[in-house]
């Protein structure tokens, strides 16, 4: 359904996840992450387009006129852009069209939407998409957690672990050390075996520094473990049920955009985005009531497809 494909000269370009923003402070973020994409600059730009409000919702026209202005690569810039908020404003029509867009788009395509009500977002929107907590007073938080005693190093390494405000409540509750606690759970991920990883996972699932320590360090693990533990990891994640299979698909995902290209550099481009891809998908899946064990063993086997 695309056109042109990809000059020569931007081959190398690493495919995007769909990016959801989410928070009172998601347009700001939104148009940061386009304007990083853009090689800083953005409104006025040639190769974005933004999907906005026409009355009170965001209708099918404007989305189908941004699909037909994707087909063609980038004239200027490394990507195209396609800029759509406020999301959760997206009509039943335009999200349908919209869908299979985000799972097929070409490689120099990106992606980017922000939802300022969250819970008002159609869930088969929110699935395709990597999400990004974008809170609007993070001077704010900031000032929460200084008073409770946390250096700038501790407040901005909370900020950056957290993937929205229900993972900052309790470090206001009482004075943690955010650092030792996180250099001690390394510690303990570094002697423990993909299927202990996974109990432990589930352990934690209320300690974000925790359940982010021995999820990234289970995540690593994952192209060196042998199939048959792979299934045996599958099984213990079931366990946690729909909440744990997310939090550890949430985990993953952002794992795959972030970090897997610089720890993972002779993996394929194309087989990590592939991955990232069906990790996304998988949520939807999730909420569709699909087996939380056979989906596990789905996502946690998917490199190993061919």
């Amino acid at each position: 359904m695309w056109g042109l494909e990809l000059p020569r000269t931007l081959i190398t370009v690493v495919k995007t996840v769909p990016e959801l923003f989410l928070g009172e402070g998601a347009q700001e973020a939104a148009w940061l992450r386009v304007r990083e994409l853009l090689d800083g600059e953005a409104e006025g730009h040639p190769d974005v387009f933004v999907v906005s409000l026409e009355g009170a919702t965001i209708r099918i026209d404007r989305v189908r006129e941004a699909i037909l202005w994707a087909r063609y690569a980038p004239s200027k810039a490394r990507y195209k852009v396609i800029l759509i908020g406020p999301a959760e404003r997206l009509s039943r029509e335009a999200a349908s069209a919209l869908l299979k867009s985000l799972e097929e788009a070409p490689q120099y395509l990106a992606f980017i939407l922000y939802a300022l009500a969250p819970d008002q977002l159609l869930d088969t929107v929110r699935s395709r998409c990597v999400a990004v907590w974008a809170p609007s007073h993070r001077g704010l938080w900031q000032a929460k957690l200084k008073d409770m005693g946390y250096s700038d190093a501790e407040v901005d390494f909370l900020l950056a672990i957290s993937s929205g405000e229900h993972d900052l409540v309790p470090f206001l509750k009482e004075r943690r050390s955010p650092l030792s606690e996180w250099k001690e759970a390394q510690a303990e991920a570094e002697t423990l075996p993909p299927k202990e990883l996974a109990a432990r996972f589930l352990i934690y699932l209320e300690d974000p520094i925790r359940r982010r320590a021995i999820g990234e360090a289970l995540i690593s693990s994952l192209p060196n473990t042998p199939a048959d533990e792979l299934l045996e990891v599958a099984e213990r994640l079931s366990r946690g049920g729909r909440e744990g299979a997310l939090l550890f698909l949430e985990q993953l995902l952002n794992f795959l955009v972030k970090k897997a290209p610089l720890l993972w550099p002779r993996t394929p481009a194309e087989r990590i985005a592939s991955w990232a891809k069906k990790a996304s998908l998988a949520r939807g899946e999730l909420e569709a009531n699909a087996s939380v064990r056979l989906l596990l063993e789905v996502i946690l086997l998917w490199p190993r497809k061919d």
